[in-house]
């Protein structure tokens, strides 16, 4: 039989059961424990999933010895705590986007992880889809040329009185920390850390964005223009402009399906390719499966994803979270006006 590793899940939400079927569908995965504040709601969860091992004390879950590797499916503003008590504990971390609410969280984490010989990674399952590898090999191969542009959105509409995560600031809420992450990792992912940032949107007294449309400007004249918001529904999509063709991402981003990859130099016709991917599961198998993998080898990070991209994303987040509050604390409050950040690290 081939090696797995014992998973815990802790958080019996939405992201939970979303995940669930996916690690249960992992030959590299042994699903053998869920974790809550409410063990009713543990116990029930276990009953569903047929999990052998319910638990209502975090720390005594990791230590049980029972679970070598758990997915963090809390709330934001819980991730860091919870992340660093398993990794203190040596229990490796798989922790739902974004890592930690500030980049300088995610660098003690990584701290944590290497000094405790444990598995870190964030949860951006975009990255380990089929299509998102087959955008990266694209683009290795120069088929589209120099990237110079792009464009992605990720948006919904919910409800003043919608679930806690996306208005409360405590837990993390926000268009940036829900969406904003997804779409600045495509943006880093192709070119890197930007020098400017431009922002413009909605940032309310108690730090919550609603919406925001941001410029990332590179000194090599590329450009990504990316927004989200938890007011408007915008389509989840992307697209990657080069210098010899582009490539559309499918909807959605974080969890895309389909490529179309255009190529050619006017005034010839264009080729064009069409490219269609399976999905297994809810699209987060090849995600734990990488994980599994990594930790079998005794891996503390993932290539495709290690921390220090986690901690790059974050720092941009964080450039565009400080250009929005600038603007609202000129403007007052409510203010919806942007501003040029100063020149990046």
């Amino acid at each position: 039989m081939r090696a797995r590793v014992r998973w815990g899940i802790v958080g019996t939400g939405g992201i939970a059961r979303r995940t669930v079927g996916d690690l249960q569908l992992c030959d590299t995965v042994e699903l053998v424990g869920i974790c809550s504040r409410d063990k009713d709601r543990a116990d029930q969860f276990a009953s569903e999933h047929s999990i052998p091992f319910a638990s209502a004390d975090f720390d005594a879950f990791c230590a049980s010895g029972q679970v070598d590797a758990v997915y963090v499916g809390i709330p934001h503003g819980l991730h860091f705590d919870y992340a660093a008590r398993a990794l203190r504990a040596g229990v490796h971390v798989v922790c739902e986007k974004p890592l930690t609410m500030t980049s300088a969280e995610a660098e003690e984490l990584h701290r944590l992880s290497r000094e405790n010989g444990a598995f870190l990674m964030e949860a951006m399952w975009m990255k380990f889809t089929p299509a998102f590898r087959a955008v990266t090999e694209i683009l290795g191969s120069g088929t589209i040329g120099e990237p110079r542009l792009i464009q992605a959105g990720a948006g919904f509409p919910v409800p003043p009185d919608g679930p806690a995560r996306y208005w409360v600031a405590e837990l993390g809420g926000g268009a940036l920390y829900d969406l904003g992450v997804y779409t600045i990792a495509l943006a880093h992912a192709v070119l890197g850390t930007p020098d400017q940032v431009i922002a413009v949107g909605k940032m309310r007294d108690d730090g919550v964005d609603e919406q925001v449309a941001y410029t990332l400007r590179y000194d090599s004249g590329a450009v990504a223009q990316l927004t989200n918001s938890l007011t408007a529904f915008i389509p989840p999509g992307g697209w990657i402009g080069g210098t010899r063709g582009s490539i559309t991402v499918g909807e959605p981003l974080f969890a895309p399906r389909s490529l179309r990859v255009v190529t050619g130099q006017p005034p010839a016709p264009p080729t064009v390719e069409e490219l269609d991917f399976d999905q297994e599961g809810a699209g987060y198998v090849p995600m734990f499966r990488a994980a599994s993998e990594a930790i079998l080898r005794g891996d503390v990070e993932h290539p495709i994803h290690p921390v220090s991209a986690t901690v790059a994303v974050l720092q941009i987040l964080e450039r565009v979270r400080a250009e929005l509050v600038e603007a609202r604390d000129r403007a007052g409050t409510g203010g919806q006006l942007g501003a040029l950040s100063r020149p990046g690290p």
